[in-house]
This record gives structure tokens, sequence and C-alpha cells, in this order.
């Protein structure tokens, strides 16, 4: 097959959408399919590339100016400057079939192929295109909802990548089938998997730095639990991973609760950076209240870390005997608990090794997208 793929954000640009967008683009590739992806530039990456001989990445010069998030004003100037683009490449290339991540801002672009080319098209959804999820958007999404619904109506299909992200999709508009595919992991070696150590235990966060990851909650709770753990002989570090326009208010907190001690903002970090950070880690927190199918619980997971998540979209299916899903106010316990039972964290690290292994690899990912992909083009 001839795959285009259609995503406003990809790494180093944007979180776990973008992850996905990249590992499942190389699977495909891998299995034989070529594949465009046409997504957003930004300073320092190359315009076009060309990743082997199945993959070629167009990069569109619109108005990104942050990594980590994109304004909709934003959104709106590469869906401008895609539509153009992507019309002239599909004459050039003629595809079989483009896969749209996410239904915001790229959908339109799917939606224009299909009429104009009859190319058939399947929206990815991420979390942030589904009305309901972000409060930021919320007026916009009340002006443009009868829009969304065109595209999902003339969408070939819809995939979430949770339950919890299928019934959002589902309370805004229940009149189309979406199906579930989650999200994937790449599968360590024994090698690169985390080694527990005894006197020092590392919390780790990574993602955006956004309101709504709700790192704020756990910093609250921090104090009475460095206090519970150093009573018993332990000492904890909070490390953060990530950047965006909360952290100047979490900074606030940490220094305004003495929390230097413990806390350490380490900053955007690019994906050949993250393993030091995840092989360095005990516990994974991730107090997050919306999500569609985290990829940083996945990765963590994969490095074979125990798992401590509020229960938002993903939590179902991510977590069984390998973490625990909790109220966001119950964490410090939580924490304490993990911090001082080394068994219990081991344990809880190889089920999540193990679930990655067994169902939620990359390869098991990308070859339902695939079967989707093929039943489509009969």
């Amino acid at each position: 097959m001839k795959i285009l793929i259609v995503s406003h954000e990809y790494p180093p640009v944007g979180g776990g959408g973008a992850n996905a967008c990249m590992h499942l683009a190389k699977e495909y590739s891998a299995a034989g399919h070529e594949v465009h992806i046409v997504t957003v530039w930004y300073q320092g990456e190359a315009e076009q590339e060309h990743l082997d001989e199945n993959i070629e990445i167009y990069r569109l010069r619109s108005k990104r100016t942050r990594l980590e998030q994109c304004s909709f004003k934003e959104m709106l100037d590469f869906l401008f400057k895609a539509v153009a683009f992507t019309d002239k490449l599909e004459k050039k290339e003629k595809f079989d079939i483009c896969q749209i991540f996410f239904g915001i801002p790229s959908g339109p672009i799917g939606y224009y192929l299909k009429k104009k080319y009859r190319l058939p098209y399947v929206i990815r959804f991420g979390g942030g295109d589904i009305p309901g999820f972000q409060d930021r958007f919320t007026k916009v999404y009340k002006l443009i909802g009868p829009a969304i619904k065109l595209i999902w109506k003339n969408a070939d299909a819809l995939v979430a990548n949770s339950q919890g992200l299928q019934k959002m999709a589902y309370d805004f508009c229940d009149k189309y089938d979406i199906r579930i595919i989650p999200n994937g992991a790449e599968v360590m070696q024994c090698e690169d998997r985390h080694q527990s150590d005894e006197s020092t235990v590392r919390l780790l966060f990574v993602s955006r730095l956004i309101e709504r990851k709700g790192v704020q909650d756990i910093l609250s709770q921090l104090p009475a639990v460095a206090r519970a753990c150093e009573q018993k002989g332990r000492k904890i570090v909070f490390d953060i991973v990530g950047d965006g326009p909360y952290r100047t208010e979490l900074e606030n907190i940490v220094r305004n609760n003495k929390l230097d001690d413990i806390v350490c903002f380490h900053g955007q970090k690019n994906k050949s950076e993250l393993p030091k950070y995840y092989t360095d880690a005990d516990i994974f927190v991730f107090p997050s209240r919306k999500e569609g199918m985290p990829n940083v619980v996945l990765e963590a997971m994969s490095y074979g870390l125990p798992i401590i998540m509020t229960p938002c979209q993903g939590s179902e299916e991510l977590i069984s005997n390998n973490g625990v899903v909790s109220a966001v106010d119950c964490f410090g316990e939580k924490i304490i608990e993990l911090v001082l039972d080394k068994d219990k964290r081991v344990k809880m690290g190889e089920c999540s090794f193990q679930m990655v292994s067994e169902v939620f690899s990359w390869g098991n990912t990308a070859s339902k997208y695939l079967e989707l992909f093929e039943r489509l083009l009969v």
C-alpha cells in the first residue's frame, strides 16, 4: 500500500500523538508499505526528509512557535497550507489510503481529498480533537461542531485508542461506529530495563507541563510523603521531564513547599535522551485528568516500571497487576506503599513489561491498522 499520513505533530514537535505517528509509520514501512507524512516544520528540522527507502516526511512552514503545545490559530495555519500541499502530493503519488492524526486540525484534509480524489481516510483520534476534551477550545468546538460531525460521517473509519476516549467521542456524536485500536510501545531489551535500588526511590513523570496533567496535585502531597519515607530510611526524588506553559506555576509550588531537594525539573527531552530517565526511575506516576491512551505510561511499562495513575482514559486497559489506579488525592499513600515495598514494585514492573511484550507492542498496533486499511480497500 501507499499510505499518506497527515499530522500537525511529529517528533520533535508534540507529545504522545506525535510519538504514535512516528512509530506506526516505522511499522508500516517495516511491513513493506510506502509511507508519506505531511506535518509541521520546526526550527532545526529539514523541510523534506527521507528516513528510509519507504518513508518520506514533508514539513510545512506554518506558524508553530512551541514544541509542546499548539494554539487553534496555529492549527488553522497548518490546515490551510496542508490542503494545498496534499492536493499536489496526491496528484503526484496517487495514494491508496490516508490516515489522519487527528480529527482536528487534519480532518478537513481527509474530507477534501476524498471528495476530490475518492481517497479513503481513517481518523485516528488523539483526545484533544474530541469536543469536551480541552476546556481551552470549548467555544471553538461549539462553532465547528457541525463540521466535525460531517468529517466523521464521511470518514471510512474512526479509531479511538481507548475505551474511555471512545466513550467521550460517543458522548459528542453516537451516530457512527468508532473502533478501538490501542497505542503501543517499543519492547525494551532486558539490559535496558530498570534495575531497582534500595535506599533512594525515584518517582518519574514524563509529559507536557499543562494544568490538565495534574502534577500540581502530587507536589502538594510530597512533603508528607517524604517525611513518611524518611522515617523508614527511604529517600524519594521526583523527576519531572517535559516542558510547557504550566512549568512556572509548578516551580513556584516547589519553591513555596521547600521541595527543591526532592523535585528536579529536567525540561523537554528528545527520544534519544528519554531512556536514561526511565531506567533510573523506580515508580512512574501519572496524575492526568484526561487522556486518550497515554503513550508515556506505555513507555514506562516497557521499561519495567510499576504505574500509579488516575482513572483517566486508558487506565482500564493499561493497569492490571502492574500498578494502581487511584484518585489523585490518594496518590501520596499509594506512593508511600510502593516506596516501602520493593518486592511489590518489582512484581508490578515485571507485569508491566509482560503486558507491553504480549499486547501493547507497536507491531501489534500497526498490524491492527494495516488489517483495517486492507479491509477498506477491498
